[in-house]
């Protein structure tokens, strides 16, 4: 916030916040998934051509799991019992989900293992979830296609019981051209006459069952006891070669960081459309994104590093989705910073929030699940990183480094909170955090500062420098130390300090020894507020995050002009998330 030069005695910025109530305590206990973990050992057999699949599961159950229990399975794949006394019965009921049925299974008591025969066709359309430019992203229930498979846990294309986790082998026989990726360890890997034999196993828990396939191009690199792949659908060598090397030099920096890889592998997979899937062990990248050259040291260390944050510590997102924010505090913002750029990402940070959050689609972190906009992308990623930041800059980089690994550590596949961070935090620091995380994770809005009576003047031989800080946002005032740079005659480096801010109204009075020439509150932008206008330069953004928009076109422009005008606006319209009205006036 480069406020002045001190020249001018008074200067305003406008910074608002709104203040919401919370509705949950982050004090309170984890819902209550249990243990309880499923394994499945499938025996899948794919025709992309026909869009189908056969498949057989043996499923092993606790044995304090209920011997009378449902699953769901994508409608149309007709599971039949393949054990003696198991009986497996449709329900007619209505249910939340699309292409789904619900199915029961009763066991004699004593029997832990059964198994079951299904299959059918699975073939749901892309489609678009949100607008492009507003973070959209296209998406399917699954599909099974000559293009490529994506079969996940939305898919239902297994059985899916009422559990917190599951492990699982899986077994997959595609045509000979074609190979399967999933999580965990490849277990075989065969090409026979006519076939393609590939098993995956994963002893850790996980939430879902993921299997994409396609005609792909494998490469390989091995290093620190960690295989690293990359899938392609067409041969590259050079471009594989990058992000082997990408995948090894990230990996290994992230286990300085924060522990030990969580899996056998890590493979970048090229999807037959364009995503930015990130998943247990693996990513799935659209052929345009992976191409583009800046991807592999932005959007890819993104993704391994949520290997870590979301796909080994899974969020609980009933109190907030935590991991999005600090996946992108530690890849994005930490690719920045060591390019000497922090600064500015975190300007832009700022400015986005400012730009696509109004007080009509705020809400606080813990109601933060995933993005589907550019609002609840400002929220999610944007506050959230700037949370964690503020959290390191009060605790230092070492307690904030132990705090992150001691989380690991407690949490590893496990469900986790923003409280479960906060007594990672709270117990590597000794600090008490609760006021902290409570008014940046359960308030919306963020903090809006005037800054005003400004004056200076001489004592004896030294400057005296006073101001008054406002928070002039509705609701409670917020807790935070406030960073001032003062840069002074004859010094070649500007005084630092910090200012509490803990009350509506804060005093500044500071003794210098040179006369000062400009003050700066937050000049490297360490403090998640409302950014001023003239903080803000001009974006294009400022318009994506209007309510409505009004588009004028010139009516003395010639043909070819207007109609380059014209589409210019229409792509306007369609990419932000308001009402556009494009209009000629008259001439």
């Amino acid at each position: 916030m480069k406020l002045f030069k001190l020249s001018l005695k008074t200067i305003i910025l406008g910074i608002i916040i709104s203040l919401g109530l919370p509705l949950l305590s982050l004090d309170a206990d984890q819902p209550p998934f249990g243990n309880t973990v499923i394994h499945h050992d499938l025996s899948v057999v794919v025709y992309p051509q026909e869009h189908q699949f056969t498949a057989e599961d043996t499923v092993t159950i606790p044995d304090h799991f209920p011997r009378d229990f449902r699953f769901l399975l994508h409608e149309g794949l007709n599971p039949i019992s393949r054990s003696k006394n198991v009986r497996i019965t449709k329900e007619n009921k209505t249910l939340p989900y699309a292409s789904v049925e619900s199915f029961r299974v009763r066991l004699p008591q004593g029997l832990n293992t059964f198994a079951l025969s299904f299959g059918g066709i699975i073939d749901h359309p892309l489609e678009q979830v949100g607008k492009e430019q507003a973070r959209g992203y296209s998406h399917t229930l699954g599909k099974i296609a000559d293009e490529g498979v994506y079969l996940s846990g939305h898919s239902h294309w297994y059985p899916g019981f009422d559990t917190a986790f599951l492990t699982f082998s899986l077994a997959v026989e595609l045509p000979r051209d074609w190979d399967a990726v999933s999580q965990g360890e490849r277990a075989l890997h065969k090409r026979a006459d006519t076939k393609t034999y590939v098993r995956w196993i994963s002893p850790e828990p996980q939430e879902e069952i993921f299997l994409v396939a396609g005609r792909f191009e494998e490469y390989v690199k091995s290093a620190n006891n960690l295989q690293a792949m990359v899938f392609l659908r067409s041969p590259d060598k050079a471009l594989a070669a990058k992000y082997l090397d990408a995948t090894v030099r990230y990996i290994s920096m992230y286990e300085k960081l924060i522990g030990p890889y969580p899996y056998e592998k890590f493979a970048l997979v090229e999807n037959f459309w364009e995503t930015g899937f990130g998943m247990p062990s693996f990513t799935l990248l659209g052929p345009k994104v992976i191409r583009f050259p800046f991807i592999i040291n932005t959007s890819y260390p993104h993704e391994i590093l949520h290997t870590w944050w979301g796909n080994s510590i899974f969020p609980d997102n009933e109190y907030g989705n935590w991991s999005e924010g600090l996946t992108a505090y530690l890849s994005d913002h930490l690719n920045a910073e060591q390019q000497g750029e922090g600064l500015a990402y975190r300007q832009t940070t700022l400015q986005k929030y400012a730009d696509y959050v109004t007080g009509g689609n705020d809400f606080p972190l813990t109601a933060f699940r995933s993005r589907h906009s550019s609002s609840s992308e400002a929220i999610g990623y944007g506050k959230s990183l700037m949370f964690f930041h503020m959290l390191r800059l009060k605790l230092g980089d070492e307690i904030f480094i132990g705090g992150l690994q001691e989380f690991y550590r407690k949490n590893k596949f496990r469900y986790a909170s923003f409280h479960s961070l906060r007594q990672s935090f709270e117990d590597v620091s000794g600090k008490d955090l609760r006021v902290m995380f409570e008014q940046w994770i359960m308030r919306t809005g963020a903090p809006e500062l005037r800054i005003n009576d400004v004056q200076i003047h001489t004592e004896k031989d030294t400057y005296v420098l006073t101001a008054a800080i406002e928070q002039v946002q509705k609701g409670q005032p917020y807790h935070f130390l406030l960073p001032v740079a003062i840069t002074m005659e004859g010094q070649e480096q500007a005084y630092q300090t910090s200012l509490l801010i803990d009350k509506t109204r804060a005093e500044l009075k500071l003794n210098l020894h040179a006369r000062p020439l400009r003050v700066d509150f937050d000049p490297e932008f360490d403090i998640f507020r409302r950014l001023d206008h003239n903080e803000i330069p001009p974006a294009i953004t400022q318009v994506l995050g209007a309510k409505k928009l009004l588009v004028l076109l010139p009516s003395s422009a010639r043909s070819h002009l207007l109609q380059a005008y014209r589409t210019f606006a229409e792509a306007l319209s369609n990419a932000g998330a308001f009402l556009a009205s494009i209009r000629m006036p008259c001439a």
